[in-house]
């Protein structure tokens, strides 16, 4: 064995040691650096990522994707192709072969909830699946792939929330009759809030915005799907969320859970955009299926950057009603999402979230949200890192700092002010079911000025610095409870 792989092999067993001889002894580990027991394995080269994965008379997938954001699928143009095709599939095969639609989790007031099947005639953003077509390596998968034309009758596009919201507009779904997917509000009720702002001292107009983003995992997304001799389906995927990816197959495909069996084996990140399954993926199920052999397909990056769910893409109109001496009143927030062209499985989930949370460990006297979640010809958004969570921090948190601007305030005096105190704990949020029931947060900010005080002096090389302050409380483990009631899931 290499020198380094004895020295990760001693100090691995060694911090196990460490972590059962703790774990025994009943030490508390909240709170406590608590070393990690997994890396000497994935540091030395012995993990298995999707592409590892040997298995014997596998066949390779590539995906036809539309060439255009808006139109309807005319044909599917193979005559140049040269090489041999196990199966090559356009919208004529696959729709027939699809029972189920893509499912989604989150069940809001007024929310469009159909999403569509895997695959239909009409594509509504570039690179949206159309087809699939197997053969015997990746490599050939690629050359057929680039012999094929789709053919797509181009309809007008929209590309972003104003555009899609403005008169006349094409409207993505027709079937919907609008562009808005979902609209939703939080909080207190609007003749509350008014009266709050009308009592302030000074109401504060803010315009914010979060831009769109990619979340680009070292390891793109993969499946290989094993049809097993007794009938069953095998799938290995790299996901965050094996279980909801054999929920999802059973209800798309019509299998039921107990012929489907999900395998996730060592992913290279995940962030979010793994935590479904995607319509590609159903496509090599579909085919592997079909061809009673197993089918394996690996993302490439630039079908990372197009078509894996990307996230945020939110404007917010913000209103803060404070006094002069700096005593918050009320937030009010009106949002708007770009959600893409369809809804991933937590639908209108992120903005809802974001509404949820929006308020944080302050105390108001009046919260107040309106959110609308808009259809457009671009990448489907889905969940990212902790989604609505960071997106009401940034809201928040930057409107205060531009609030303590205009008062002439030090941004954590007016934090100070304002914290919600251990002694006014238990504190129920105006938004959202969610109650702080512990924590000292205005000790954090007071901490937080003391290091900051204390950082070394920044070299004089002409760039400028300056610190900066925020709190953000995360809400995690949600679990079956009232929360997923509260969402619709009913578990």
């Amino acid at each position: 064995m290499p020198v380094c792989e004895r020295f990760v092999s001693h100090a691995d067993k060694l911090l196990k040691g460490a972590y059962v001889a703790r774990v025994a002894a009943r030490e508390p580990l909240v709170g406590r650096r608590v070393p990690r027991v997994n890396d000497a394995r994935l540091l030395t080269g012995g993990a298995r990522y999707l592409a590892d994965l040997v298995v014997p008379g596998v066949r390779h997938a590539a995906i036809l994707r539309s060439p255009i954001a808006h139109g309807r699928v005319l044909a599917i143009d193979a005559n140049d192709l040269e090489t041999p095709v196990d199966l090559l599939w356009g919208p004529d095969e696959i729709v027939p072969r699809v029972p189920g639609a893509m499912p989604i989790l989150w069940h809001l007031p007024n929310q469009f909830q159909h999403h569509k099947p895997v695959v239909d005639h009409v594509v509504r953003h570039v690179g949206e699946t159309v087809g699939i077509l197997v053969t015997s390596s990746p490599a050939a998968a690629e050359d057929a792939l680039e012999r094929i034309f789709v053919d797509v009758d181009p309809w007008a596009a929209v590309l972003d929330a104003p555009a899609a919201l403005a008169p006349g507009a094409p409207v993505i779904h027709p079937d919907g009759g609008t562009n808005v997917m979902a609209a939703f509000d939080a909080g207190d009720t609007a003749a509350h809030t008014d009266a709050v702002f009308r009592a302030a001292d000074r109401v504060l107009h803010h315009d914010l915005r979060i831009g769109r983003l990619a979340g680009a995992p070292i390891e793109p997304r993969g499946i290989v799907a094993v049809p097993e001799p007794d009938g069953r389906l095998t799938v290995y995927t790299s996901t965050q969320a094996p279980h909801a990816v054999r929920d999802a197959l059973s209800e798309v495909l019509g299998l039921p859970q107990h012929r489907l069996r999900v395998v996730a084996p060592d992913v290279g990140g995940g962030f979010g955009v793994k935590d479904h399954i995607y319509e590609d993926e159903v496509l090599v199920c579909l085919a592997a299926l079909e061809l009673g052999r197993p089918v394996r397909w690996v993302e490439s990056r630039r079908e990372s950057l197009l078509v894996t769910h990307q996230a945020r893409d939110e404007a917010y109109a913000v209103d803060v009603a404070v006094d002069d001496d700096g005593r918050l009143r009320g937030l009010r927030i009106d949002a708007v999402r770009d959600g893409g062209a369809w809804f991933g499985i937590f639908g209108g989930g992120p903005l809802f979230t974001m509404t949820g949370t929006v308020p944080g460990p302050y105390t108001w006297d009046a919260v107040r949200t309106t959110a609308t979640v808009v259809a457009t010809n671009t990448t489907p958004l889905g969940s990212y890192r902790g989604f609505g969570q960071t997106q009401a921090a940034f809201v928040r948190e930057r409107a205060l700092d531009l609030t303590a601007n205009a008062l002439g305030m030090d941004p954590v005096e007016l934090r100070l002010a304002n914290l919600v105190t251990p002694d006014q704990q238990p504190y129920a949020l105006r938004t959202a079911p969610i109650t702080f029931d512990n924590g000292d947060y205005p000790a954090n900010v007071e901490r937080a000025r003391e290091l900051a005080a204390a950082w070394p002096p920044a070299p004089d090389d002409g760039r400028v610095r300056g610190v900066g302050y925020a709190t953000y409380v995360q809400m995690a483990g949600v679990g079956p409870s009232e929360g997923n009631k509260f969402i619709g899931v009913d578990i």
